[in-house]
């Protein structure tokens, strides 16, 4: 049944929200764009379907006059809210309490009206290069200590997220997203369960537009992690070449220098596309191929109550 969801995504100004967005929606090929766009005028509105579920991303513009229209009238911009998705530049260290105070003034709203959304605080610009810094790292954890003890109330959920590191963006809407339907958490166990049963590295459910619908990692070696996740952006980037031109085949098969077996399905529910992306050890690549059929019988009949 189709429904309609309301995603506000907020924060200052240069945190860097439609650039997620404007990544979200190109998945690839990108960065030319995020480089020319200009300060958000007011609100502007992203669209997109989830899992028949039409989803409006409100792109709310951070400069201080924007931000001051919004909180004097509330209830047009914040009003039917369904998630709340909060951008910090973790970089900008010298504009973290005015971001708070701006995220203080949107959660004082939705607890006055008594609105139970759930939120996410992604912690953004978090790029590769910065990934094991020390002072990067100890802000992290020092904000999410601070939010969670302030908002103790609110469904808070955490990321980290950089425009250089595109399922980084694409978990951060799959993990928003996938609140709206308990049928997420089967999901996530039948994955559990066979990745297990493959013995493999990564197991993930893609819709057609490339979003995450579930996912479950095994631990993965340092020395293959990088090429672990190459694999998967591959898998991205081929998902939407089999939507957008003619392949017989309903799946790909590629194998990497450190022998890891990448596989990626395409799987009809009724008259929607799902892509299964597996990754596994090339060592395992038979047993996987055996179980793959019983896993996607599973996968197709909680995929069609899902939908």
């Amino acid at each position: 049944m189709e429904s309609l969801l309301k995603v506000v995504i907020s924060g200052l100004d240069n945190a860097g929200k439609t650039s997620i967005l404007t990544a979200l929606d190109k998945k690839y090929d990108f960065q030319k764009d995020i480089v020319q766009l200009k300060p958000t005028i007011r609100v502007e509105y992203h669209k997109m379907n989830f899992l028949r579920n039409n989803t409006i991303f409100w792109d709310m513009g951070g400069q201080s006059t924007y931000r001051e229209i919004y909180m004097q009238y509330q209830d047009v911009y914040f009003d039917a809210t369904d998630l709340l998705i909060y951008v910090i530049d973790i970089q900008d260290t010298e504009r973290f309490e005015n971001s708070l105070e701006y995220l203080d003034a949107i959660l004082t709203f939705f607890t006055e009206s008594k609105m139970d959304i759930p939120l996410i605080i992604t912690f953004h610009k978090y790029d590769p290069d910065l990934r094991g810094n020390t002072e990067i790292l100890q802000n992290i954890d020092k904000l999410r200590e601070k939010l969670l003890d302030k908002y103790s109330t609110f469904k808070i959920l955490f990321q980290q997220t950089s425009i250089y590191d595109i399922i980084s963006i694409v978990q951060l809407v799959s993990y928003g997203l996938s609140v709206f339907d308990d049928k997420f958490f089967e999901l996530s166990e039948l994955l559990e369960t066979y990745l297990e049963e493959f013995n493999s590295q990564a197991l993930i459910v893609f819709d057609r537009n490339g979003i995450i619908i579930s996912e479950y990692y095994s631990t993965i070696d340092p020395e293959i992690y990088i090429e672990l996740l190459e694999s998967i952006k591959e898998h991205l980037f081929l998902l939407k070449r089999m939507e957008e031109e003619t392949f017989e085949l309903d799946h790909d098969i590629s194998t990497s220098e450190h022998t890891l077996f990448s596989y990626l399905h395409r799987l009809k529910v009724g008259s929607e596309p799902f892509f299964v992306s597996v990754v596994t050890k090339e060592e395992k690549k038979e047993e996987f191929l055996e179980k793959f059929p019983d896993f996607l019988g599973v996968l197709s009949k909680i995929l069609e109550e899902i939908i």
